[in-house]
C-alpha cells in the first residue's frame, strides 16, 4: 500500500511538472511568434532578453530555443545557444510530438526535460507560418523549445514520504510488540507467576488457595494438575499428621 502511494505521488508530480513545462514552452513559442510579426526576432539581444525571462521562472533549471535547419537556411545561423547539441535536441527537431525525458541522480529523479517542437502550420494560433517561412511546408519542424524542470520538490516529497513511512512502521512494530506482550502476559506469564506464588505458599503449609482453570489449553491443564497436586499433598500431610498423633 505504501509503495503504491509512493508511485502514485511520483507519477502525479511528474505529470504536473510536464504539464507546466508544456504550457511554458507553448507560451514561449507564442512570444517568438509575436517577435517575428513585429520584426524584433532578428535582434539577437531581444531574443537573449526573452530567454533570460523564461530562465528565471521558478523551477526551471534550463531554457533553450532550438533553431531548425529550415530557419537557418532562410535567415542564417542564430545564436550559438540555439544550435542543437544533444540527442534530445535533435529528437525535438525530428518528431512533431512533445518529447519528455526524466533525468536521474543517485537513482532518484532529479530533473524533467520537456521538448515542444515548433511545427509549421497554415493556422498556428491564427498565424500562417508559411507567410514568413516560404521554404517550409505544412508539417515541417521549424525549431522547438527545450525546458529542464527541477524535480527537487518530488525528491523532498519522497523524503518526507519515506520518513513518514518509517515512523508508521516503527509505531506499528511497537503496537504489535505491546499487543503480543499483553497476550503473552495475560495468557502465560500471569498464570505461571500465580502458580509460583502458590507453590511458595504450599511450601509453607498453606493448602487453601486454588488456581482457577477455566481455559482448555495447556495453561488450563497445568493449573488443574497443580490443584490436584495440592489436594494430594494436603491429604498426604493430613495422613502424616494423623499418624503422628496416634503414636
Amino acid at each position: 500500500m505504501h509503495t503504491t502511494s509512493y508511485n502514485l505521488q511520483r507519477e502525479l508530480t511528474i505529470s504536473l511538472t510536464k504539464h507546466d513545462a508544456i504550457v511554458t514552452a507553448k507560451t514561449a513559442l507564442s512570444s517568438l511568434n509575436a517577435m517575428m510579426l513585429n520584426g524584433t526576432i532578428m535582434k539577437k539581444t531581444d531574443r537573449k532578453q526573452l530567454f533570460s525571462i523564461y530562465k528565471k521562472i521558478r523551477g526551471v533549471k534550463g531554457f533553450k530555443v532550438i533553431r531548425g535547419s529550415i530557419v537557418n537556411s532562410e535567415f542564417g545561423k542564430g545564436l550559438k545557444e540555439e544550435e542543437p547539441n544533444s540527442p534530445f535536441d535533435n529528437k525535438i527537431l525530428n518528431f512533431d510530438k512533445t518529447q519528455t525525458k526524466i533525468m536521474y541522480k543517485n537513482g532518484a529523479p532529479s530533473a524533467l526535460m520537456v521538448g515542444v517542437p515548433f511545427v509549421a502550420k497554415t493556422n498556428s494560433r491564427g498565424i500562417d507560418c508559411m507567410t514568413c517561412h516560404v521554404k517550409a511546408s505544412p508539417g515541417d519542424i521549424l525549431g522547438g523549445i527545450k525546458l529542464t524542470y527541477s524535480l527537487k520538490q518530488l525528491r523532498n516529497s519522497q523524503n518526507v514520504f519515506t520518513e513518514n513511512t518509517l515512523i508508521i512502521a516503527i509505531i506499528s512494530i511497537i503496537a504489535i510488540i505491546l499487543f503480543l506482550y499483553f497476550i503473552i502476559n495475560s495468557a502465560i506469564i500471569k498464570p505461571i507467576a500465580k502458580m509460583s506464588r502458590l507453590a511458595d505458599k504450599i511450601s509453607k503449609g498453606n493448602f487453601e488457595e486454588e488456581i482457577a482453570h477455566p481455559r482448555n489449553d495447556e495453561i488450563g491443564s497445568l493449573a488443574k494438575s497443580f490443584n490436584l497436586m495440592q489436594i494430594s499433598l494436603k491429604k498426604a500431610m493430613e495422613l502424616l499428621s494423623h499418624s503422628k498423633n496416634k503414636k
